[in-house]
């Protein structure tokens, strides 16, 4: 069932999910219109993309050392 209101915008993703955006009510000249606004931009990127590097492996520090750098 489509949303008639013009502060909300409705769409149905691929997966079948259903997913609205609305606006509250503001006085922000950019929002008048409510959602009627704003267009669909398509996504530039898929995917998660590569994997950052794992950190080094370093050591455990003693409690004391531990301490100092947090400057107790």
């Amino acid at each position: 069932m489509p949303v008639n209101d013009p502060k909300k915008l409705e769409t149905t993703l691929g997966d079948g999910r259903r997913v609205t955006l609305s606006l509250p009510p503001t006085d922000a000249l950019w929002a008048a219109d409510g959602v009627g606004a704003l267009r669909a931009v398509p996504a530039t990127h898929t995917g998660r993309g590569e994997e950052p590097p794992a950190l080094p492996a370093r050591p455990v520090l003693p409690l004391e050392v531990a301490l100092l750098g947090l400057g107790v």
